[in-house]
Parts: C-alpha cells; structure tokens; sequence
C-alpha cells in the first residue's frame, strides 16, 4: 500500500518557489549565452549550420544565446564538445555580484 505523504502550505509555497525559480533564467544564463555566440561566430558558424550539428531548433538557439532560456547539462556538454572547448570555458570570467545579508 502507497505512503501518503501531507505537506504543510508552508512546504507547498516553498516548492512552488523553488520550481518557479528553476524555470527562470539568471544573470549567469545571459553570460553562458553570450559565451556560446561568441564562440560559434568565431569558428564561423551559421546559426543554421549549429542547430543542424546539435539537433535543436533556431529559435531554441537564439533564446540561449541571448539567456532567455537556460541550457541543460546535457545540452552544454554537447555545444562544448562541438566547439572543441571544455564546458567550464562558458563559466571563465563569470563573477557572482556578492550579496549582502540583511
């Protein structure tokens, strides 16, 4: 017989918060998009051509490369393999801004 687990609406509105704030870019996707353009231009690659090598649509790209919409794992892993770079290149430069507790 399945468990029943009850949440508190305190634990619900915390897990509506943290999925919300998983499906929303960051300052870190516009870096990572911005990143993967650079580099594809520089090896002279269509938008069309790069698609076409990672099986993803044009707009798909677009929307990652200005950081409208996050790229996986999985997906920047491929794009780095592609571009013969490691996937920490996308991340080299990038600096949190610190945060201040109140």
């Amino acid at each position: 017989m399945p468990t029943r687990v009850m949440a508190t609406a305190d634990e619900t509105v915390q897990c509506a918060i943290n999925a919300d704030a998983t499906t929303r870019t960051s300052p870190i996707d516009i870096w990572i998009g911005g990143r993967v353009r650079v580099k594809r231009t520089s090896r002279g690659m269509s938008q069309q051509e790069f698609c076409k090598l990672l099986s993803i649509g044009r707009s798909d790209l677009t929307a990652f490369e200005a950081g409208a919409k996050r790229i996986n794992a999985n997906l920047l892993f491929r794009i780095a393999k592609s571009l013969d770079v490691g996937p920490d290149y996308f991340f080299r430069g990038y600096a949190e801004e610190q945060q201040t507790a109140v």
